[in-house]
């Protein structure tokens, strides 16, 4: 019998009724007749999958040195029927922090840029087709401009030549009405689920500004929000304290789809608005832009055209657009993807710091087809959400093998062999 086996089936039975409960939160009363309100039934058409489809993605790779920098390759491609774009970035640096969450997170914003890049090239060059793009196009307009703690000031700089080509690539698509698509699959964010708790606070009788207080102090201090709650004192409190342990639970949307959609279909499309971070940053812009500029970036600031270069970034970065989200269940057995796309493709001029909390969004009903019709062109099965994405991922993805056999022999011929830190095993290849 396995080592613990005994044990761990008596620890685990005695916490099995808890974990059921866990396992399929569902605190939220009448939560289901909510969702349904929200959910629009729609089946996958057959349509031709030939259109003139832009897809993009990238990927990237990192080497610990026994000098104890990083050598880092970042790759980012486009591929259409007939071209494709590429762009890649490389170079070795020393970051102060050792934090994996850093490195990380900087990769991360590094392997989009790429995407930008090769998106800003395909335009210039002429294609004004359709671009889909790996992942949230909410979450690229809501990162934090930060200076990053790296020695080099290509890399310190990051954000800055992130934003930049950031805003200039959503404004070309705008300029040239060319239909941008974010699609992530298992989205990890929460606007639906947000949403449908502030309309269950709307049908409780709240009005709308207390419903906005209550929930923003909810995402800064939940306690304080539990205590307004339980002051309320009449039938609906110990309801509107679920509500706000839900909201603070943060479980993501798809979770909620898969526990609640009886049949495929696609959420109400909502409008996202700024994070209370960038609302606060904005806050802090209008009053003092120079403050704002100088606790971002503490050391790039003090170079005065890179301030000012800052100082043009800010403004461009207060004017971006709001998004229109949604999440698409394709089929009963399969996981929600969600879909992003910026409101002004809809007729909708609003920026980012001029939307609060979700709001259904006001869209042509035609042109939320022309997306759903090219989602259905694009769908093939679970383990092949978009035909044209899965291309372009098997195309980009820079492997280990590659990685050491072909990028990493480069820039040992730079710095001398044997880079590797202690303890860095390196596969051998047939």
């Amino acid at each position: 019998m396995p080592e613990f086996l005994t044990e761990y089936i008596k620890e685990l039975n005695g916490k099995a009724d808890r974990i059921k409960r866990d396992f399929v939160r569902d605190d939220i009363k009448n939560l289901g007749s909510f969702f349904d309100k929200y959910w629009v039934k729609f089946d996958l058409s057959d349509h031709p999958s030939d259109m003139d489809v832009l897809a993009i993605d990238s990927s990237s790779a990192v080497f610990p040195t026994n000098v104890g920098g990083l050598f880092y390759v970042v790759r980012g491609l486009g591929i259409t029927k007939n071209k494709n774009y590429r762009s890649v970035a490389t170079d070795f640096d020393y970051l102060s922090s050792k934090s994996e969450q850093d490195i990380s997170r900087f990769l991360g914003m590094y392997r989009e840029h790429m995407e930008h890049l090769v998106g800003l090239d395909s335009i210039y060059d002429g294609h004004n087709g359709y671009i889909l793009l790996d992942g949230s196009i909410y979450g690229r307009l809501s990162h934090i401009p930060l200076e990053y703690s790296f020695l080099n000031p290509n890399s310190k700089s990051l954000a800055i030549d992130y934003f930049e080509n950031l805003t200039r690539f959503i404004k070309k698509c705008e300029d040239d009405q060319i239909l941008l698509i974010g699609i992530s699959k298992e989205s990890r964010t929460s606007f639906f689920r947000d949403f449908l708790i502030e309309r269950i606070l709307n049908d409780k009788g709240l009005d709308k500004r207390s419903r906005s207080e209550i929930l923003s102090i909810a995402l800064k201090d939940k306690r304080k929000a539990l205590k307004m709650a339980e002051d309320m004192g009449d039938k609906d409190s110990n309801d509107v304290v679920k509500l706000i342990e839900e909201l603070t639970a943060r479980i993501p949307d798809f979770q909620l789809i898969t526990l609640h959609a009886k049949y495929p279909g696609y959420t109400t499309p909502l409008l996202l608005g700024a994070s209370q971070k960038r609302i606060e940053d904005y806050k802090r812009y209008v009053v003092n832009k120079r403050s704002l500029i100088k606790t971002s970036f503490p050391e790039l600031s003090e170079d005065e055209d890179t301030f000012r270069r800052l100082s043009i970034l800010y403004d461009d970065l207060f004017n971006l657009p709001a998004i229109v989200s949604f999440h698409l269940l394709p089929r009963q057995a399969d996981t929600a993807m969600r879909i992003d796309v910026p409101s002004w493709y809809f007729g909708i001029h609003k920026r980012m710091i001029d939307v609060g909390w979700p709001e259904p969004a006001m869209i042509d009903e035609e042109k939320l087809n022309e997306i759903l019709n090219i989602l259905s062109a694009g769908y093939c099965g679970l383990n092949n959400y978009n035909i044209w994405l899965n291309a372009v991922d098997l195309r980009v993805k820079l492997n280990k093998k590659d990685f050491e056999e072909i990028y990493l022999p480069k820039f040992e011929d730079i710095v001398g062999r044997f880079a590797s830190p202690r303890g860095y095993r390196r596969d051998r290849y047939p």
